[in-house]
């Protein structure tokens, strides 16, 4: 039986007790098994459980089930205008809701960034069957942003990282010179950024500049308006035909579809990320931006250092 034929999103589970809606404040059940309310609450709490009438094997918890722990953080990102000054690399945003518009229910749990800028999330899948979809980051006041989409397998994954761009900064500084420059006027709907990074590029790594220039990036199908390359500056540039030192990419106004994004290099392979550009996204989510951030963007098979071709 196809996973997608199984009940997906995030159920409340029923016990002979009212659930309590805090008992999986952050837990993500993909599954069409009952978990008992007990198990919800102490993985809710990072506590290693044994699911009853499954016994523990490996890492994870569950013949049959695996437990996987999701861990991020939204970093901020841009200019701050006050000052001209570039926003500290390590700056990072609190009180950002996480979700997975993949499964609806998961915008009404509490995964949430925390005072440090980091969210953490379980999701209870079935063993061996990986799982996939995009994370949405949604503040008020702030830009709500979309992932690529991610592939869950068995194993923890601790490092997700989106650049979380700056209000302002975006309001009055990057749209209206995407707009004048790029768009001939028209109105910004919606931007698709990729960074085509070094092997070990990261949010998570402060090396810096941390793309690989000179490469050339392939949207399937066509996306919009683009690719437009940031220059080493950090801000997109029509004169710039590759890409450079910084390593950022982006395309406008694109439309509904979904979308294959890779690089090329001679000498160097990289991955492909995929987008879902939905029409929900900007109907009902308010999705503005579509971002695929270090470590889960084109980090390439290029090892050299920071600066280096």
């Amino acid at each position: 039986m196809k996973l997608r034929e199984f009940v997906f999103g995030v159920v409340l589970l029923a016990c002979l007790l009212p659930v309590d809606l805090y008992a999986q404040h952050n837990v993500v059940n993909i599954t069409d098994r009952e978990i008992p309310q007990g198990v919800l609450k102490q993985i809710a709490a990072g506590k290693k459980v044994i699911v009853p009438g499954t016994p523990s094997s490996g890492a994870n918890w569950g013949k049959g089930l695996s437990i996987v722990k999701l861990s991020g953080k939204t970093n901020h990102f841009g200019i701050d205008i006050t000052t001209g000054q570039y926003i500290d690399y390590w700056a990072t945003v609190p009180g950002v809701k996480v979700w997975m518009p993949e499964y609806p229910s998961t915008r009404d749990l509490h995964i949430e960034t925390d005072d440090t800028g980091w969210w953490t999330a379980y999701v209870i899948k079935y063993a061996g069957v990986d799982v996939e979809f995009s994370l949405i980051y949604e503040k008020a006041g702030w830009v709500t942003t979309k992932s690529n989409v991610i592939t869950i397998t068995d194993q923890d994954d601790l490092d997700f990282a989106i650049q979380y761009i700056d209000p302002a900064y975006f309001q009055y500084a990057m749209k209206p010179w995407v707009e004048a420059v790029f768009l001939g006027g028209a109105p910004f709907r919606n931007a698709m950024v990729v960074t085509v990074g070094k092997s070990w590029a990261s949010m998570h790594d402060g090396r810096l500049p941390h793309g690989d220039p000179d490469a050339r990036t392939i949207a399937t199908p066509a996306a919009g308006v683009g690719p437009i390359y940031f220059n080493e500056d950090v801000f997109p540039d029509p004169t710039q035909l590759l890409t450079s030192l910084d390593g950022g990419v982006a395309w406008i106004n694109v439309p509904v579809n979904t979308y294959q994004v890779t690089a090329e290099k001679e000498g160097v392979s990289y991955p492909t990320v995929r987008f879902r550009v939905e029409a929900a996204d900007a109907t009902e989510r308010g999705v503005q931006l579509y971002i695929a951030s270090p470590p889960d963007s084109l980090e390439g098979s290029n090892g050299s250092g920071p600066g280096e071709p």
